[in-house]
């Protein structure tokens, strides 16, 4: 019982360091209401803290002094709620690093979500997924050897595996070394050079305005909902890749596009994957981070990049994951997780790719890449499939 009491209160100590509370006065007096703790368990693997707030408190002051709970407890708890009730749960161990892509097991964690992304496990060995319909546009970032680059590959390989014909691949790859696995697979266009991308980003922004005019015509608001009225001319949903995005920082008129998919994406089922080595403040500013509402941070060099990448005033520090923690990285959503990403190998990735492969042999591709060939889909505006004349 001792041990009980001494844990509730640590939290409520949390609560007073962080003046988490709800203050009002009475004549000279100045009341604090603080957040009640409804119930305390303790397993094996964590406590379990259920709290709720008292009436008058912003749930927002809460988020804003979460970085209290990691001074706390340590980086390994997570914080969910509804505005009113709070579950706080400490992880008392490790998170398991074998995470192994299994299929099998993950095609029954991606039902039932429009658009599923692939994140990781949790301590406890739950399976985390997010709908990008929801939360639109990802970053990640992270050092060599972090495993940003075997996390990215598990996440477009799932899309490809669970979205099939309902999803086209844009995927860019500038530095010729991320998405070769992915050259031939149906519904998948690589491109490692600038001019291709920028051919790509422009066929992009008149795709905007294409489906712009038809939620416009149909009086929609989401791609979604034009899909449902119009299901025999069927939308699929666009993802745009690149890989070190780092590198287009001196093509502005690239990075406006980009920002500009970032801004108005979401509604025309258009979505964007950015991933970097090191994060980069002059090309996440303003409404291009603003915009990227999910957030993968692999192993960070110091505070400062695990900020950038993370926004300042999070209450966690990629850089504390170390170099043995292979596939760890912070997780920040709606909420914010430590997980362990799925480890794809290269050769189980082809392995699971080549039913969706078109015929072709390498040299070709090779070939093709050399003579460096005008990009026709991407030069010609498509129409607007009859929608008008109707």
């Amino acid at each position: 019982m001792l041990n009980d009491y001494l844990k509730k209160n640590r939290l409520k100590n949390a609560f007073r360091i962080g003046d988490i509370c709800y203050e009002r006065k009475k004549d000279s007096k100045t009341f604090k209401s603080y957040p009640y703790i409804v119930d305390y368990r303790e397993r094996k693997e964590l406590v379990e803290y259920i709290f709720k707030l008292p009436q008058g408190l912003n749930p927002e002051d809460l988020m804003k002094k979460e970085y209290v709970f990691r001074q706390i407890f340590g980086q390994k708890y997570t914080l969910e709620g509804d505005g009113l009730v709070y579950v706080l749960r400490v992880f008392t161990k490790d998170i398991d690093q074998s995470f192994d892509f299994d299929w099998s097991e993950l095609a029954s964690v991606f039902t039932g979500t429009s658009f599923p992304v692939l994140s990781g496990k949790d301590a406890l060995g739950k399976i985390h997924i997010y709908d990008m319909v929801t939360n639109p546009h990802l970053l990640i970032a992270g050092e060599t050897g972090s495993g940003k680059s075997v996390t990215v590959r598990a996440i477009i390989t799932s899309i490809i595996l669970h979205m099939k014909d309902r999803v086209d691949l844009y995927l860019g790859d500038m530095k010729r070394s991320e998405f070769h696995l992915f050259r031939n697979v149906a519904g998948a266009k690589v491109m490692t050079k600038k001019n291709d991308l920028h051919k790509c980003l422009q066929w992009l922004k008149r795709e905007m305005e294409r489906r712009g005019d038809l939620l416009d015509l149909w009086e929609v608001e989401h791609i979604d909902e034009y899909n449902k009225i119009k299901e025999t001319k069927f939308e699929k949903y666009i993802l745009l890749a690149i890989d070190e995005v780092r590198l287009l920082k001196k093509e502005t008129d690239m990075l406006d596009i980009v920002e500009e998919i970032s801004c108005i994406g979401r509604a025309l089922g258009i979505f964007l994957i950015l991933s970097m080595q090191r994060p980069d403040a002059n090309i996440l500013d303003g409404q291009l981070k603003n915009n990227l509402t999910v957030r993968y941070a692999f192993r960070h060099s110091d505070k400062i990049n695990s900020d950038i990448t993370l926004g300042r005033g999070n209450p966690y520090d990629a850089s504390s994951i170390s170099n043995d923690e292979k596939g760890r990285f912070i997780f920040r959503g709606a909420s914010t997780h430590i997980l362990q990403a799925p480890l794809l190998s290269l050769k189980d990735a082809r392995k699971l790719l080549d039913p969706y492969k078109r015929p072709g042999e390498a040299k070709e591709v090779i070939d093709m890449e050399l003579q460096d060939p005008p990009m026709d889909e991407f030069m010609e505006m498509p129409k607007l499939k009859g929608e008008i004349d109707e």
